[in-house]
């Protein structure tokens, strides 16, 4: 199973790429958003589903966690296969998480191939669960795992660190994110 890769664009086609790593291409589908950010000879690298079906090899891919992590959980919906998932994905991460959380059948609906009974269920099964997606910039992972490690939960951690002022230690952070929890509770 190839989860990770890192390489050159060879090509940029409709709805995918060529990434060539030690001179073999592999052909990556990815969304329409990253699609539109690369070009032939950028160097890029992906968190990468591969689906194996009796007649096909596809491997998707996405550039962020986030990203990769929202199209699993979209294609463990029933009747949401990758496909179907990168459509959705087209929309961005950021407007498809916000549409499943506010519960909108309309902006899912809209996209050809989903239909409002697929977007009602893709709703009903991923609302709620999107929390350990949001997007969290790399100086906070650490603290956030910290936290974590602590006994808070990913939203507890999340929302301290969204509401105290970025400064330069990870120290003077950690104090502030472990005072206004400390006072939550």
């Amino acid at each position: 199973m190839i989860a990770y890769i890192k390489g050159k664009i060879l090509q940029k086609g409709a709805g995918s790429v060529v990434l060539v790593v030690q001179d073999v291409g592999y052909r990556i589908f990815v969304p329409a958003p990253t699609l539109e950010c690369i070009h032939v000879g950028d160097d890029r690298e992906f968190y990468t589903h591969e689906h194996v079906r009796e007649d096909a090899r596809d491997l998707y891919g996405f550039e962020t966690p986030a990203e990769f992590g929202l199209f699993l959980k979209l294609i463990k919906v029933s009747g949401v296969g990758p496909k179907m998932a990168l459509n959705i994905m087209s929309l961005g991460a950021d407007k498809v998480g916000d549409a499943i959380t506010r519960g909108d059948v309309t902006v899912l609906s809209s996209l050809s191939g989903v239909g409002a009974k697929t977007a009602q269920k893709i709703i009903l099964d991923l609302k709620g669960t999107l929390a350990e997606l949001v997007t969290v910039s790399s100086g906070d992972i650490d603290l956030l795992d910290a936290l974590k490690s602590l006994g808070y939960s990913q939203r507890e951690a999340q929302d301290a660190l969204s509401k105290i002022a970025p400064t330069e230690k990870t120290d003077d952070r950690l104090r502030a994110a472990l005072k206004l929890l400390g006072r939550q509770r």
